[in-house]
């Protein structure tokens, strides 16, 4: 057995001696609660070495049919190349990097693992991985490392990934360290096969519940159930087809958690062996490697107690990939096991909103998920969402709930959603990035990059294609043929919403949320800190077209106090309860805090038309009382003087 393999294993059983609650407390870190993250794939963010200079378009695996996708395509992006662009990454103030899993994987999204404790070498080096982690702190940043716990690799290989392709079995050899049959799910597995036969035979699949859109239609029609705003919870109007939880028609949360996603194997996590090595892992990668948090993927589909024993033998927050609508279901999570979530209740909300995608749909309108719609964007299905959340008492720890508008995963980009309305994006990023929890950003955000970025003749060629085929492989697009521009208005944007938070400390655990009014245009809320002092947040969903007219908010914080935009520097028009934004970008106001002389100043020069009034009046009281004077006495002693000459 190699040194370095000696080495690790001694590591791990030093890690997992007396209890994992014991190991937890030594390796626990400060959280990551309230701090900006910003998310990169690592083989499409940034190359070094000798591809350092080629800024060359890559995603897709060929240009004579980039509807194909990219495959196992690797791009040559590297840790180094990440570490290269500390400073583009900083330059937006993040705290933080979330990158895509480093194990030896089959493909270069880090997904297929293939080796749990050796970087990928198409990445780096361990040595690389820890370099990175090193300057991330110099620079008083952490980094997120994400992970998969829930499967391995895909157990067939075949030319390609249509159904009637010829399947070849690999099975689970090479695969460190689960390289035997016993240490995967086998769901209704007939008696006597073999783990080869089961595979080829087809696998159970990870089942989700079987809700009717039709069926729920019918029943709001009739009124026997009521979605929408006013209901964000409501189990039933969150059971549409592909949504999970135990109360949804179909549901079957032992196929939830055995069944595997398509060929990929799915670790049986309450093998002791298997169980064991998964522990050991997020130990060792938070010994070696220095990390501050991770990210775990497909956390909905493993055992709750095996993620309370994996959130303890970490020792660091673990944000989970928990796909669901259901509020309650989604909560239950972080009471289970993990210190947080990824927001996906309010994501699936954010599109339809501030634009007009519906990815999720609106509550019980699920017939429109997945298209642009004419329907007009309604804040109040966010709020509403955002509002339960904050004030159910659902959650454990509302600070560590991941809030984003797109990621690598879900068929576009924000730019593709609100198609490139830059009043409707500013007010989407404004919200994520004041809202209550770990505010995360995509890269390429800060480019404009829309998701869908074939070369442009290939784009235009495919437009209509592409619009209907929208999938993963148009949002891992490359990075570097922006060539790390600094001067688009996403960047500056993105950068100036970091400072505002770190300004006025809201970039940290502990600073409540308050929803203080929604309609379909616009949301108001406010962070409250705990000596009192508010920060008020306006947003709409605004076109370009209307964006430059002024906007009314309604309510508004008191009007005897005066409040400013720290956006744009200028002071909040309030009158009336309301507050009157000179345009439609997004408003931040808080209240500026002066000392009496300068309030004093500051009063007088809000009212200098009323001071030159009464200077005026002043000066035409002294002109007319000298005019009197003159007339009546000057004017009065002379011709008396006259009338006593003889």
């Amino acid at each position: 057995m190699p040194w370095e393999r000696c080495r690790w294993l001694a590591l791990a059983t030093v890690l997992t001696v007396g209890s994992v609650s014991g190991a937890a407390q030594r390796l626990k870190k400060p959280s990551v609660g309230g701090k900006s993250v910003y998310f990169l794939v690592t083989d499409r963010f940034a190359r070094s070495g000798e591809n350092k200079d080629d800024y060359e378009f890559c995603d897709l695996a060929t240009k004579a049919n980039p509807l194909e996708g990219n495959g196992g395509a690797w791009c040559n992006g590297t840790l180094q190349g990440v570490i290269d662009k500390l400073d583009y990454i900083q330059g937006m103030g993040f705290d933080c990097i979330w990158i895509t899993p480093v194990v030896k994987s089959l493909d270069y999204t880090g997904y297929f693992a293939e080796d749990f404790f050796a970087v990928d070498p198409h990445l780096g080096t361990k040595e690389t991985l820890k370099d990175l982690s090193a300057k991330l702190h110099e620079r008083h940043m952490c980094l997120i490392i994400d992970i998969v716990a829930n499967h391995v690799r895909q157990m067939t290989v075949q030319p390609d990934w249509t159904p009637t392709a010829t399947k070849t079995y690999l099975g689970p050899r090479g695969i460190n360290p689960f390289d035997q049959d016993e240490y995967f799910h086998t769901y209704a597995k007939s008696p006597g096969i073999s783990f080869e036969q089961y595979v080829m035979g087809g696998v159970a699949q990870a089942s989700t519940s079987q809700g009717s859109d039709e069926v729920l239609s019918k029943r709001v029609k009739a009124g026997i159930t009521k979605c929408g705003p006013t209901h964000p919870n409501l189990t039933e109007c969150n059971c549409f087809p592909g949504n999970f939880g135990p109360a949804c028609p179909g549901a079957n949360e032992k196929l939830q958690v055995e069944g595997w996603f398509g060929q990929l194997a799915d670790l049986n996590q309450d093998h002791p062996f298997v169980r064991q090595k998964l522990l050991e892992y997020v130990q060792y990668l938070v010994a070696e490697f220095d990390v501050d948090a991770f990210r775990l993927d497909t956390a909905i589909y493993m055992p709750k107690d095996f993620l309370k024993d994996l959130q303890d033998a970490a020792g660091v927050d673990i944000l989970g990939e928990t796909t669901v609508n259901n509020i309650s279901y989604h909560a239950g999570f972080q009471h289970d096991g993990l210190t947080g979530l990824l927001n996906f209740p309010a994501f699936y909300q954010i599109h339809g909103s501030f634009c007009q995608y519906h990815l999720g749909g609106e509550l019980g309108n699920y017939h429109l998920q997945g298209a642009f719609t004419p329907q007009l964007p309604d804040l109040r299905n966010m709020s509403a969402v955002i509002d339960f959340q904050q004030d159910s008492g659902l959650y454990s720890n509302l600070d560590l709930l991941g809030n984003f508008v797109d990621n690598h995963d879900e068929f576009a980009r924000i730019a593709y959603y609100c198609d490139q309305d830059s009043y409707r994006i500013k007010n989407a990023m404004a919200a994520l990035m004041f809202a209550r929890g770990v505010p995360i950003i995509y890269y390429g955000t800060e480019q404009g990059l829309d998701g869908h970025q074939a070369n442009v003749l290939e784009k235009a060629a495919l437009q209509k294609e592409m619009q209907a085929d929208k999938g993963q492989a148009y949002v891992r697009e490359s990075l570097w043929q922006t060539r790390y521009n600094t001067s688009t208005w996403q960047y500056q944007y993105i950068k100036l919403l970091n400072e505002k938070r770190k300004e006025l400390g809201l970039a940290t655990s502990g600073i409540k949320f308050k929803g203080v009014a929604s309609t379909a245009t616009h949301s108001i809320f406010k962070r409250i800190f705990p000596a009192g002092d508010e920060i008020w947040v306006f947003v709409n969903n605004n076109q370009n077209w209307t964006g430059d007219a002024p906007y009314l908010y309604c309510p508004a914080p008191s009007e005897h106090e005066q409040w400013y935009d720290v956006l744009s520097g200028n002071r909040a028009f309030l009158r009336h309860n309301c507050y009157m934004a000179e345009d439609a970008a997004p408003k931040i106001l808080v209240r500026r805090m002066r000392m009496p002389i300068v309030y004093a100043v500051e009063r007088i020069s809000e009212t200098v038309w009323v001071l030159w009034v009464f200077i005026l009046l002043l000066l035409l009281t002294v002109l007319g009382l000298l005019f009197w004077m003159h007339r009546h006495l000057f004017l009065g002693r002379r011709f008396k003087v006259m009338s006593e000459e003889p």
